[in-house]
């Protein structure tokens, strides 16, 4: 029998559940954890396979929107709960899944896809390139602290659950945004999947924000703590998880940090998914006091409509301008050359300095990545060899690429 994808109907989203799940490894949705995880579902376009009447493949994605160098926000489709039961592998319908949401994306006139990949051999066929990385850190609070930096004043207020989601969202909104790569969080289910532990009250968990000097709120963060059982209990300490942590410059960050440096009994924080430039390494009293304990993939992108990506993100000063000629399997308006120059790109006819797919572009739109070690990589195809130094001038970005939220 013939495998059939189409759109997901409203009373199938608990069955496309079943197989995301089963192929992540993870149980079944109960009734209690589909009651608390069904309206994420119920907003997010999806399609799904099925052989007969057997859900056997899903793939989703969400609307929201990616600032970009300059500062720009572009419609993006967040694909997400993607898998095909293992009874169904290697039969074309993770590949027809997929191109699907390419064609769909294209339709709906996103100008990128962006995804976290749980398998990474997967997803540049598709033209995703990896353009973003976070990292993984542990702190030792009494060799770190204080924090080498000089205070910005204001002050910190500790909210209560029923404060978070009406506070939050807004001080997002405004700070994230200074780092590229930043995403929108759209709806108040992604909200509340983001502070589940402090609106269900199911741990220590606590948000934080800080206020200037005239009361507005500039930063928060969202963090746990717990009981360190491993000290013996003639000397008990606690241990810390940082979940959320943006502000509007990095003294604010850093402030946010010596808030947390200072949470009475915590010895070790941990943070999971930072930027790979936080600055509170370099700013520890000891710097090996803040350890990366990994460094891993976060954002996959694809850039879906060239010709908008490259026109709204802004460029660095150079000497000169790099003509980009790109190819794309799935997308044929992609196609095509492309000159950049400070002012900005432009569509060209004629010969082309440097030659990409898409896949490759993608990954080094946001500027995450250097022209010259992909070159060196032979993943892109040099015709002027001074093009990749310009290229790397212009597609240059004063902060490292982040996310920083999970979907």
């Amino acid at each position: 029998m013939s495998i059939e994808v189409r759109p997901t109907r409203p009373d199938e989203l608990r069955r496309a559940a079943g197989v995301v799940t089963t192929t992540l490894m993870g149980p079944l949705p109960t009734d209690e954890v589909w009651e608390r995880r069904g309206a994420s579902w119920r907003e997010m376009p999806s399609l799904t396979a099925w052989d007969g009447d057997r859900c056997v493949g899903h793939a989703g994605r969400f609307r929201v929107e990616t600032v970009v160098p300059g500062g720009a926000r572009l419609r993006t489709a967040a694909v997400t709960r993607v898998g095909v039961l293992p009874t169904h592998r290697r039969r074309g319908v993770a590949t027809r899944l997929m191109e699907r949401l390419v064609a769909a994306s294209v339709a709906e006139h996103h100008a990128l896809m962006s995804l976290r990949a749980s398998e990474t051999r997967i997803y540049r066929r598709f033209g995703f390139g990896l353009a973003g990385d976070t990292s993984h850190l542990e702190i030792d609070v009494l060799r770190a602290s204080p924090l080498r930096c000089s205070a910005p004043g204001g002050s910190f207020e500790l909210l209560s659950p029923d404060e978070v989601l009406d506070r939050i969202p807004p001080v997002y909104d405004t700070v994230a945004v200074r780092r590229a790569g930043v995403i929108t969080r759209p709806t108040e289910a992604w909200w509340r999947r983001q502070f589940e532990t402090v609106l269900e009250r199911s741990r220590a968990s606590f948000v934080v924000v800080h206020l200037d000097a005239s009361g507005n709120a500039d930063g928060y963060v969202h963090y746990s703590t717990s009981w360190n059982d491993d000290r013996p209990a003639e000397a008990p300490t606690g241990r810390g998880e940082v979940h959320d942590l943006f502000g509007a410059d990095e003294r604010i960050e850093l402030a946010l940090w010596q808030y947390l440096l200072d949470v009475d009994l915590v010895t070790w924080w941990r943070a999971n998914g930072r930027p790979t430039d936080d600055p509170v390494r370099l700013a520890a009293a000891d710097h090996r006091a803040v350890r990366t304990r990994a460094l891993e993939d976060e954002q996959w992108l694809r850039l879906v409509d060239v010709d908008g990506a490259l026109s709204a993100r802004t460029y660095r000063a150079a000497l000169g301008s790099v003509t980009v000629a790109v190819h794309d399997p799935l997308v044929a308006t992609n196609n095509g050359s492309w000159r950049i120059a400070a002012e900005g790109a432009v569509r060209v006819d004629g010969p082309a300095d440097l030659a990409v797919d898409i896949a490759t572009l993608s990954s080094l739109y946001l500027g995450g990545r250097s022209w010259g070690t992909v070159a060196a990589l032979g993943d892109v195809e040099v015709t002027v060899p001074a093009a990749t130094e310009i290229a790397d001038r212009l597609f240059a970005v004063p902060s490292a690429p982040f996310c920083g939220t999970f979907f």
